[in-house]
């Protein structure tokens, strides 16, 4: 997450990266937000989509299975999905251990449980970051990037997990990344400055 202030709390994996300073000149700078301090602040999650290589669901399978979920429904399945024992964000839990169960007999269903066990460990995080002072304390954008940006049901729901912690109000999206290349990144940092 974008933050004006860095953030960092090990016993919850949280680090921030500096983020450059433009110069101003940029015409996406609003006014008055020239040459402030930026950092990246976040944690690495061990929640994540190889949880569903583990459980076996194929790319078709995926498709298929995405388009007949409706992200707007919560699943009453409660997950934490991660593929082996331990976490390192939100909070850092070596014995941290995967909670798949109850696992349904319908596919769909359980696909639906894991995508909202994912969004709501990524809500967690950005939780745990507002937490920690990061500004602003919630996102209101987030750009997403991998394979689970091409789900736009997964990004729907997303959507509306952080705006139940962001507040609907606030107007939060989720996005797909246009630009996802290590080398635009690499430009990005090329031209900018640091203070």
């Amino acid at each position: 997450m974008l933050s004006k202030s860095f953030v960092e709390d090990a016993s919850r994996g949280v680090y921030s990266h500096r983020f450059p300073v433009f110069d101003g000149s940029c015409k996406d700078n609003h006014e008055g937000q020239e040459n402030e301090e930026a950092w990246l602040v976040g944690g690495a999650s061990n929640v994540g989509c190889a949880v569903l290589r583990q459980e076996q669901f194929s790319n078709s399978e995926l498709i298929e299975l995405s388009q007949q979920i409706d992200p707007m429904q919560d699943s009453p399945l409660s997950y934490y999905p991660l593929t082996k024992k331990g976490e390192r964000f939100p909070v850092a839990d070596s014995e941290r251990k995967p909670l798949l169960v109850p696992k349904p007999e319908n596919r769909k269903e359980y696909l639906h449980g894991i995508l909202q066990g994912i969004s709501d460990v990524e809500c967690q995080g950005f939780d745990a970051l507002g937490s920690l002072s990061a500004s602003p304390p919630k996102p209101c954008i987030v750009w997403s990037c991998g394979g689970g940006a091409k789900n736009d049901m997964w990004l729907k729901m997303r959507e509306r997990k952080i705006a139940d912690i962001c507040g609907r109000e606030a107007g939060a999206k989720v996005c797909r990344a246009e630009n996802t290349e290590a080398s635009f990144g690499s430009a990005i940092l090329a031209a900018a400055t640091f203070n």
